[in-house]
């Protein structure tokens, strides 16, 4: 019996010895890929295997600009460089390259934008000496909104091109136009081979593939500098935001064994300028006129929105008690009513970039619209016809009956002495049909609650018209009261839907989970028949925005700041320096210059020890 329990016992441990060895660790990625063609231009031999032709004084040649290369490759000593110069047709071509199957051609250019239009330059492919158009320099910053100077990279699908002998050719033409710097060009093959990379730039993601072999039951995935940075699916999708080269680890089971694979420098997230973007203030309206609607003498923190990992911020601001800052996200208050200018200058190794307002674009105080929808989302306005059924936010026969936007709560409190709503159609059979606006608090659920102001307006007198900007004014007795900190909902409808009725309010249709402010109440329903009750719906399956346009002043309190007794001045804050030139809100250990601020706009700077 014992020597039967023993051969049992080794069979078994064979078995399972034999389920395991099939187990090997393996994975790829869809964008591996290994270059079979680089220029650098680093040194004098590698240049000159391109060949170069010139019409001026000044040609292609070796050398830098005041943003170099290395700050993407720290290996590279030198670009290939133009600089502007009149009557140019400056030419450089590389030697014939055959193309191999998926191929993907890349390379870094270092240009301002604004001065393209006087001279930039187009790539082509030529194959049998016919050229064909890759990318046109000028076209694409128009296309990308760029303003530059910083190294952007270009990346091109060679596809098309496999098993031809192909030349590149970098043709600038212009009179004055833009000093040019072009490197890290190189043309890879998209390969999951041991000697495979990932190229990519920051905040891109890369699409990971289990190639494992045997009967693998799970995944165990680390990812360096990988958001996730580990994960257990099978194919996971990860985000890279910050410059470097990673490592990536996989470890697979059966359940009885296991195996793992790493690469060293599998990922290689290459830092990118950054995108200044002023993102809105808490407390800040939209607007149809203006870039944004504030209230005055009331903090407000500015976000900085930019993308592309800035390390240093320049905030420059009129009309506040700060007028520069160096913070990410600076808080000013606005001193006086009027409009206002806005500059924000972000920058890091790679490049800079600006996101400026003119000095209308900012209003603080007064009176003026306010809606949620973004100054580059005004030209997507549309309608949302649902065939048969009619319009959403307008005449329906799905017993839709009102519908909703929601704002957020004012910093201060508010009046509002009418709403504005742009429609599409205003086609109305029922001429004297009464159509509603209220102005309601948000309830508890969020959703539209107490009315705070009634008007009306007759379904004949909707006003439309396609060749120019026209509101439909909802003008309320007396203004409504908003508190502060009090969300609101302005409320219109509903809407009438006899034969001829054809209405409808012009909004603006977002992606799945973006945001949302147009709620709708719809009846309920029995045995066919539209009832009296109904419940509030945000529109969450289709995101919107609707063109409804409170006409919002906020309501200003006595400025009670304290005064100061040297001066007879308000004061606005206190910023304190250390001789390291440091500056804070509260006193430094040691010797402080103290800079005062008051409201007339004025400063004062006194030395202090604490």
């Amino acid at each position: 019996m014992k020597k039967t329990t023993i051969a049992l016992l080794l069979a078994a441990s064979a078995a399972l010895s034999a389920w395991g060895q099939g187990l090997t660790a393996s994975f790829g990625a869809d964008e591996a890929s290994v270059p079979y063609y680089q220029m650098g231009w680093d040194t004098p031999d590698e240049f000159a295997t391109w060949t170069y032709e010139s019409t001026s004084s000044s040609t292609w040649k070796q050398g830098n600009r005041s943003q170099s290369f290395s700050t993407i490759d720290q290996s590279s000593t030198a670009s290939m460089v133009l600089d502007y110069s009149d009557g140019q047709n400056e030419v450089a071509t590389s030697p014939a390259i055959e193309i191999r199957p998926g191929s993907t051609l890349e390379f870094y250019c270092y240009a301002s934008g604004i001065y393209l239009v006087y001279g930039a330059w187009k790539l082509y492919a030529i194959v049998d000496d016919t050229p064909t158009l890759l990318i046109d320099q000028f076209m694409w910053a128009q296309d990308a909104g760029y303003d530059g100077p910083s190294w952007e990279r270009f990346s091109v699908d060679l596809r098309e091109y496999a098993g031809q002998q192909v030349r590149f050719s970098f043709v600038y033409q212009g009179n004055y136009g833009e000093d040019e710097a072009i490197d890290g060009f190189k043309i890879l093959q998209a390969n999951d081979g041991d000697d495979a990379t990932i190229s990519i730039n920051e905040g891109e993601s890369v699409h990971f593939r289990d190639t494992s072999t045997g009967n693998v039951t799970y995944w165990n995935w680390t990812f360096e500098g990988g958001e996730p940075a580990t994960s257990t699916e099978q194919n996971p999708v990860v985000t890279y935001n910050h410059a470097g080269s990673y490592a990536v680890t996989l470890t697979v089971g059966d359940g009885t064994a296991t195996d793992t694979k790493s690469r060293t420098a599998y990922v290689i997230v290459h830092a990118e300028a950054p995108v200044a973007h002023v993102g809105l203030p808490d407390g800040a309206y939209l607007s149809p006129w203006v870039m944004m609607f504030v209230p005055t003498n009331v903090p407000l923190t500015f976000k900085d929105a930019s993308t592309g990992n800035p390390t240093s911020w320049n905030w420059t601001f009129e009309g506040t008690d700060v007028t520069a800052s160096t913070e990410q996200n600076p808080t000013v208050n606005y001193l006086q009513e009027g409009t206002y200018g806005l500059k924000l200058e972000v920058a890091n190794d790679v490049g800079s970039s600006v996101d400026e307002y003119v000095s209308s674009a900012i209003q603080a105080g007064g009176e003026q619209e306010i809606w949620n929808i973004a100054p580059e989302e005004n030209g997507d306005l549309t309608m949302m016809e649902m065939g048969w059924y009619g319009n959403y936010a307008g005449t329906n026969w799905l017993g839709i009956g009102e519908f909703a936007e929601h704002f957020d709560a004012p910093l201060t409190d508010a009046q509002i002495s009418q709403v504005n709503v742009y429609f599409g159609k205003v086609t109305a059979a029922s001429t004297n049909a009464d159509i509603e606006m209220k102005i309601m608090t948000a309830g508890d659920d969020g959703m539209p609650g107490k009315v705070l102001g009634t008007t009306s307006v007759k379904a004949g007198d909707l006003a439309y018209d396609p060749s120019t900007v026209n509101a439909t004014e909802f003008v309320f007795d007396e203004p409504v009261f908003i508190p502060a900190g009090s969300e609101f909902f302005a409320v219109v409808g509903p809407f009438p839907n006899e034969s001829g009725d054809d209405i409808a309010i012009l909004l603006c249709r977002r992606e799945q989970g973006e945001k949302c402010t147009g709620y709708h109440f719809a009846l309920d329903e029995e045995n066919y028949e539209y009832l009296e009750t109904g419940t509030w719906y945000q529109n969450i399956d289709d995101p919107l925005s609707l063109a409804v346009a409170p006409m919002l002043s906020f309501i200003t309190t006595p400025d009670t700041r304290i005064d100061d007794p040297v001066t007879d001045k308000q004061v606005i804050s206190h910023t304190y320096y250390n001789l390291a030139g440091m500056s804070s809100g509260t006193p430094f250990d040691g010797m402080n210059i103290v800079v005062t601020r008051y409201s007339d706009g004025t400063s004062r700077a006194t030395k202090v020890i604490r």
